[in-house]
Formats: structure tokens, C-alpha cells, sequence
């Protein structure tokens, strides 16, 4: 580790001495230069015009143009560069100079005034370079200083160099020629080459020269070779170096085309958020501060496209910001402490100033000079002691919020999550709430809870909208935090797992998990000593990482939770169980209630018939009697089945209840029960204006079914239809249907009564219910008869269908199977009952 902080520090050594005499050499060589007389252009060693000028330059306003080749100067041919700059430099500005240029084989004659280089317009075409050339160089080799963990940053940082060299070395290659100018052609040349091996690093994290040595030694060998072309053909025909000149600018374009094509290539697979996020940054920096700035270079000196070349290097910078950040992003907790603590201190370095320039200025007339007068500072230094630690903590705030763009107060949050805490509420709405909260105020991609009360309980999960997809993930979290004896409720982050020999052994299963909740975060949720879930939080929207801070914010919180849940948990049981104790109850008074009316109703259905019958009987005992004895015979005997057929009903409800329905199959001619019921009908209606009337399709004869229970059901349901019509008629059909493959034989009761609702009408098949339970009811009855005919028409195999419109009418259909369908002993049926 020493042998290798040693190196790291004499690699840094090195690239700072050498940008120090780099950067030394241009200063100087531009310090000489400004202030003094100038051709109105620049030219290369080879005596083409470079592409550097501003629109106010005479050289423009004459008509020179990048690449022009000066072959005389005032009617003397010109062999070198020096020469030149000698003559413009001895003649006063403004000078008139003839030169003869060779442009595309042809040669023009331009007369151009000398000008004095102002700091002005060397700082706008070379100082840029200097500046952007510089920023390249910090900004780049920070990644390598502060050891970040990627195999990027070496070649990052050898790519900024080669570019630090091409932007320095720019205002020497075009006046002195002190440096050698394979410096500037090579540093062209080699950016390209470092580039694409630099997004390979970046998106495979992989190293190229072990997995594709040739590829990267020819990635690298055509940077050089171009590099060797443009210096070699540097003197030779103008041609020759102009198809080489062009070629390494195509080349870098190739190169910041094929950083953008491997990035984006990286972000269509599949990414965590962060690495998406890291990707898309590097992506945009690229495309602004790499693709861009070169194509304005080609346009500029290859095509005499007119593009401020030098604000075209501005955005330059963001290539390698954008790269840095993706690089250091994991690990500049500690800097990005120190630069919020040099922020914070400047600004109220700033503020205090501009107060104490306020006081004196306010008390300067009453209080004297300063120099004077100690009570202005003394004053002063009052009113600091005063004002430094809020002043200090509302500046720590601003830089947080608007500098750092933090999303939260670490105490506000702290307090309104305790308070929402303390709220006595179900576990699932506290844990709802608890996840949806410190997703919105933290500003946090997700939050997920799993927390399991006890061993073989079912998971609570929030939030709920993505309990499908993060059941598994979490669940298995839970598994893997239980089966461990050395957790205790501190937070998990991912790259401790990657990281951390504890987890060695099932690490893959972690990361997996991690993965499947897209959390970058893990807190134990722990009660009593036992660990009963976990809180899993994503990434944040700010992509900053997690830092101290907010591992003791969120730790302290979910202890909090924790105790929250189980009390949430225990208050969820009371409130089911006085919900089940208030529903017995309720029930209770409806049993009550209902056995109270069906007492009433039992009395008052047999009171009827046997005072009827008493009354009678009274008549005939009576020795003075003299009227017809055989009419108040038929009348007794009447009021007798009536009786009868109520002690039935309620002999086969107590059956049915205690041994369930059974049904005995046999042929059952339809013709022979439909006859009987014609007869019953007869005497049911008495003197009412009611017509009845019975239907059957010829083809249908006889079904297998129980002969006794099937005239119980049609008994009941005519014996119904005639209690509820005063007049009208009552039809009784018989049909053949089909229905789920199988023959039915429909039995339908249609009455002209007052109809039934439809919100009762599946009240009316309930036993003892009755729509009028009074005991001043118009219709009689006990509420027994519907529901036995439901519960006899089931044991039949077949169903009992209502359809009612008030005031219209009611027809009760009774579906039986044509084949019969007979109960067996364990319960079940031939085939199935149609429900």
C-alpha cells in the first residue's frame, strides 16, 4: 500500500512539474508578445495561417483565410516564420504589409495592417486555452488523486494530460516554435485513442489490456501513426499535410463519435439508477464537451466556416467534469465536507464584511474614524459574538438547500417523522405513511418495508401498490438478516456487501436481493433483541450518495418505527377483536329478535286456525244448532290441513337442520302432481276472482326426481302465489331447457300479486324472514316456506329462481334436472347442483 501511495505521488509529482514549465513557457512567451505589434493573423512554422482570429483583426477585414499559405512578404519571398514576426515587430502598428498567399494552387496578393496585440485579444484566442487547458488538467487528474476505485482514472487522467499539452502548447506552436511541435500534434492525435479507452473503462469497469491488448495497442498505434504522418508531411507539399492536418481532426471526431456511441450503448442495457445516472452525465458531457467543440474545430480551419473558435472551447470543460464526477461520485464524502465547511465560511466571511462596512458607515459620523475611535470596532466585535452561530447555521442552511441542493432538514424531518410515529394507528397505515413520507421529504427514489410480527405470520409489506413485485425481494432480505448473529440494527449499504468479508459467503444472494428492490440501503427493523423486518431505500433523485448523516437519521428512525409497528400491530388486534365482539353482538340481538317474531308468528298462525276451529266446534256441540252441519264440517276440516301443513313445515325445517336434505329418486309422473295441485287450487281460491292456469310442453312426461319434495315445492310456491294475489290469475308452465350441457325441466309459479322488491328479494328465501313481521300483517305465515323450498330444491339438484316488478307481478321458477342427481353418502353429487 505504501509502494503504491509512493508511485501514485511521484506520477503526481511529475505531471505537476511538467504542466508547471508547460504553462511557465506559454505565460512567458504571451507576456512578451502582448502590447506589441502583430501581423493581424497568425501562421504556422510551415507558413500557413492558423485558424485563430477575431472578426475586429485586420487580417480578417483584408481577406485572409485559415490555411493560406504567405509565400512573400512586400515582394520578398519568405522562407521562415521568424522573419515575419521580426518586420511587423519593427515597424509601428498599423503598418501596411503585401503578401502574397498561395490558396488551392493559386496565388493572391492582400495588403493587411499590423495591429498591437491587447490583452484583450490574446486572452480571448490563446488565453482561453490556457484557462480551459488548466481546468482540463484539475479537473482530470482528481479522480487519480483522490484513488478512485475505477480503472478509468488512470487513463483519464493521461488523456487529460495529452489535451492540457494540446491547448497550452497552442500559443507557441503559432509564434516562437520554442517548444517542439510534435508536443501539440501528438497531444492532438492521442486524445482520441485515450477517449475510447476511456468509455470503455467506464462502461465495462473492466481492463482493456487484459481482456483486448491488440485492440488497444491498435487504438493507440493509430494515434501515433497520425501523429508521425502530420509532423513528417509538417514541410513537405501543402497537399500532403492538409489531407493529414484534416485526417487527425476527423480522427478525434471519430473518437468522440465512438465515446458517445459506447455510452449510449452502456445505457440501453440494463443499470442500476446510479450507474444510469453516472452514464447519462458522462453523456451529455461528451456530447457538449468533446463532440461539439471538435466539429466547430474542423468547420473553422478546414471549410473557413465563421465560428467564434475560441467560446467554441468553452464548453470543452464539461467532458472532463462529467467524467470526474462519474468517478468520484462514490467517494467524496470527505471533500464534499471540506469544500460545504470553505463554502459556508466564506460566505459568512462575506457577510460579516459587508457588516461591518455597514456599521461604520452608519457610525462613522457619531462615532469618529476608526482609527480613532475604538468604539466602532469594539461595537463591532459585539455584535459578531452576537450574530456568528445563527448567522453561521442560516448560511450552513442556504449552502445546503441551494449550493448542495440537499432536499431535507435533517430536524425537521427527525421531528415530523417522530411525530407521525407517535400517532396510534394500524400497522399497515403507519407503515404507508412511514415509507411515502421519507420518500417525499428525503428525496428518495423508493422506500420499501417488510416487517413479520412472528415466526410463520404473513409479511407486512408497503407500500401496498408494490407488494407483488417486492414481496420476494424483501422477504428474502428478512431470511438472510434472521439467519445472521452479528446484526445489530446497524444500516447495510450495497457496496459494504460487495465489499465486506462478513458477507463473503452468501454475497451474490445479497446483491441479488438488493438488485430486485433497487435499494442502495438496507436498515435492520428490530424488536426485543429479534430482527423482524427491514427498510429498504433507493437511490436519491439528487444521486448523491448516502452519507453519515443520513444512515443515523434513518437508523434512529426506523428504531422508532420498530416499536411504532408493534404497538400499530396490537392495536390493530383490539380493534378486529371488539369489531368480532360488536358483530357476535349484533348478531346476538338479530338471533333475538328474530326468535322473539318467530314465537309471535308461530302463536298467531296457530291461535287462527285453532280458535276457528274451537268456535266451531262450540256450534256444532250446541243442541240448538239448526243449520247446515256439513258446511261448518268442511270449514273445520280446512282450518285442520292448514294446521297441518304448518306442522309439517316446521317438522321438516328441525329435519333438515339436524340431518340435512336427502332426496329418494324415482319416475315422477309431472301430469299426476300438476293434477293435484289443480284440485288444491280449487279450494284455496274459494270465491276470489282469480283464474288459474297450468301449461306443459307435450313432450315432457315424467323426470327422475323425489316425488314427496317436489309437490312440497309446488305446494308452497302455488299456496304463496294464491296468499298474495287478491285477483288476476295465477299460471303455472312447465318447459324443457338446456343449461352447462345438461337437460332441465323449468317449473315456473307466475302470480299477479303486488310483487317484490329487488333489495328483498333474496331477504324472503332466509329463514323466519318475513317482509311484514308484524303481528298486524295483512298475509299470514311463519317465513319457513321459501327457505324450505330452496334448501329441498338444492337437495333435488336443481335451484329456485325469482324475477319481481312491484306492483306487476312475481314468478318463481323451479329448475330441476331431468335425470336425477341423488346425494350420495359422503355428500357429494353424481354431478353438479346448478346454482
Amino acid at each position: 500500500m505504501q509502494q503504491q501511495a509512493r508511485q501514485q505521488w511521484s506520477v503526481l509529482a511529475i505531471i505537476g512539474f511538467s504542466a508547471l514549465v508547460l504553462l511557465g513557457s506559454s505565460l512567458a512567451a504571451s507576456i512578451r508578445a502582448i502590447n506589441n505589434p502583430f501581423p493581424g493573423f497568425f501562421v504556422h512554422e510551415n507558413l500557413t495561417v492558423g485558424p485563430y482570429f477575431l472578426p475586429s483583426w485586420s487580417g480578417q477585414k483584408a481577406g485572409i483565410q485559415s490555411l493560406d499559405r504567405v509565400v512573400a512578404v512586400n515582394g520578398a519571398p519568405l522562407e521562415r516564420r521568424a522573419d515575419l514576426y521580426e518586420q511587423v515587430q519593427k515597424a509601428p502598428a498599423g503598418t501596411l504589409f503585401r503578401y502574397t498567399v498561395e490558396r488551392h494552387h493559386k496565388t493572391v496578393d492582400l495588403t493587411v495592417a499590423t495591429m498591437r496585440l491587447a490583452f484583450s485579444d490574446w486572452f480571448l484566442i490563446f488565453g482561453v486555452y490556457l484557462v480551459m487547458g488548466l481546468a482540463f488538467l484539475v479537473i482530470g487528474v482528481a479522480p487519480y488523486y483522490y484513488r478512485a476505485s475505477s480503472p478509468a482514472a488512470l487513463p483519464l487522467c493521461f488523456m487529460v494530460i495529452a489535451v492540457f499539452v494540446w491547448f497550452v502548447a497552442t500559443f507557441d506552436f503559432m509564434t516562437l516554435g520554442a517548444l517542439p511541435k510534435e508536443l501539440r500534434i501528438f497531444g492532438l492525435t492521442l486524445t482520441p485513442s485515450a477517449a475510447i479507452h476511456l468509455a470503455w473503462l467506464l462502461t465495462s469497469g473492466q481492463s482493456m489490456w487484459r481482456n483486448h491488448p491488440v485492440a488497444l495497442v491498435v487504438l493507440y498505434a493509430l494515434g501515433l501513426a497520425l501523429g508521425g504522418l502530420i509532423s513528417t508531411t509538417f514541410f513537405g507539399p501543402l497537399d500532403l499535410w492538409f489531407a493529414a492536418f484534416r485526417a487527425g481532426y476527423l480522427f478525434t471526431c471519430f473518437g468522440a463519435l465512438s465515446f458517445l456511441f459506447i455510452v449510449g450503448t452502456a445505457l440501453r442495457g440494463s443499470l442500476s439508477d446510479l450507474d444510469r445516472s453516472r452514464l447519462r452525465v458522462m453523456f451529455v458531457g461528451a456530447l457538449f464537451g468533446f463532440l461539439i467543440p471538435t466539429v466547430a474545430t474542423v468547420l473553422t480551419s478546414s471549410f473557413q466556416w465563421r465560428i467564434p473558435y475560441n467560446l467554441a472551447l468553452v464548453p470543452t470543460v464539461c467532458f472532463p467534469l462529467s467524467v470526474a464526477y462519474a468517478l468520484l461520485k462514490y467517494s467524496l464524502f470527505d471533500l464534499g465536507n471540506a469544500l460545504k465547511i470553505a463554502v459556508s465560511r466564506i460566505a459568512l466571511t462575506v457577510a460579516l464584511l459587508a457588516i461591518y462596512v455597514l456599521v461604520v458607515h452608519l457610525l462613522g459620523p457619531w462615532a469618529g474614524m476608526l482609527t480613532n475611535d475604538p468604539l466602532v470596532p469594539l461595537f463591532f466585535s459585539i455584535l459578531v459574538v452576537l450574530l456568528f452561530n445563527p448567522l453561521l447555521r442560516r448560511i450552513e442552511t442556504v449552502v445546503d438547500r441551494y449550493v448542495y441542493r440537499l432536499d431535507y432538514d435533517p430536524v425537521w424531518v427527525r421531528n415530523q417523522t417522530s411525530l407521525f410515529l407517535r400517532s396510534l394507528a394500524p400497522a399497515p397505515e403507519l407503515a404507508e405513511g412511514y415509507c411515502e413520507k421519507l420518500r417525499a421529504w428525503m428525496g428518495l427514489e423508493s422506500v420499501t418495508l417488510a416487517y413479520q410480527p412472528h415466526s410463520g405470520e404473513a409479511c407486512l409489506i408497503a407500500p401496498a401498490a408494490e407488494q407483488d413485485a417486492a414481496a420476494a425481494g424483501a422477504t428474502r432480505l428478512c431470511h438472510l438478516l434472521q439467519q445472521r448473529n452479528d446484526i445489530d440494527g446497524s444500516a447495510i449499504s450495497r457496496s459494504e456487501i460487495a465489499t465486506d468479508p462478513r458477507f463473503q459467503n452468501r454475497r451474490e444472494d445479497w446483491l441479488a436481493s438488493f438488485a430486485g428492490l433497487a435499494n442502495e440501503l438496507l436498515v435492520p427493523v428490530i424488536f426485543e433483541n429479534q430482527v423482524r423486518g427491514l427498510v429498504a431505500f433507493g437511490a436519491k433523485r439528487s444521486r448523491r450518495e448516502y452519507n453519515a448523516e443520513d444512515v443515523r437519521l434513518l437508523t434512529v428512525l426506523t428504531d422508532q418505527l420498530a416499536l411504532s409497528l408493534e404497538n400499530g400491530r396490537l392495536y390493530d388486534e383490539s380493534v378486529q377483536a371488539y369489531r368480532k365482539a360488536e358483530a357476535a353482538n349484533q348478531k346476538l340481538i338479530e338471533m333475538d329478535r328474530i326468535k322473539k317474531d318467530f314465537v309471535a308468528n308461530i302463536c298467531h298462525e296457530i291461535r287462527t286456525p285453532v280458535s276457528t276451529i274451537i268456535g266451531y266446534g262450540e256450534i256444532l256441540a250446541d243442541k240448538n244448532f239448526s243449520g247446515d252441519a256439513n258446511v261448518i264440517l268442511a270449514r273445520l276440516i280446512n282450518k285442520g290441513q292448514e294446521l297441518a301443513s304448518l306442522m309439517d313445515n316446521l317438522m321438516n325445517f328441525t329435519r333438515m337442520e339436524n340431518d340435512g336434505a336427502t332426496a329418494h329418486l324415482e319416475l315422477v309422473k309431472l301430469h299426476e302432481i300438476l293434477a293435484g295441485l289443480k284440485m288444491m287450487t280449487q279450494r284455496l281460491i274459494r270465491e276470489r276472482p282469480i283464474e288459474v292456469g297450468i301449461e306443459i310442453e307435450p313432450a315432457i312426461e315424467a323426470i327422475e326426481s323425489d316425488g314427496q319434495k317436489l309437490q312440497q315445492i309446488l305446494v308452497e310456491l302455488v299456496t304463496n302465489a294464491l296468499k298474495f294475489t287478491k285477483q288476476g290469475k295465477v299460471e303455472l308452465a312447465v318447459r324443457k331447457t338446456h343449461e352447462a350441457g345438461r337437460d332441465f325441466v323449468e317449473i315456473a309459479v307466475a302470480d299477479t300479486g303486488p310483487g317484490i322488491k329487488a333489495e328483498d328479494q333474496e331477504l324472503i328465501f332466509e329463514d323466519f324472514r318475513q317482509l311484514d313481521g308484524s303481528s298486524s300483517r295483512t298475509y299470514g305465515g311463519t317465513g319457513l316456506g321459501l327457505g324450505l323450498c330452496k334448501k329441498l330444491a338444492a337437495a333435488l339438484g336443481g335451484t329456485i329462481r325469482l324475477s319481481s316488478e312491484l306492483g306487476v307481478g312475481s314468478v318463481f321458477s323451479l329448475l330441476l334436472p331431468v335425470k336425477g342427481n341423488m346425494p350420495r353418502a359422503d355428500g357429494k353429487r353424481l354431478l353438479p347442483a346448478l346454482g
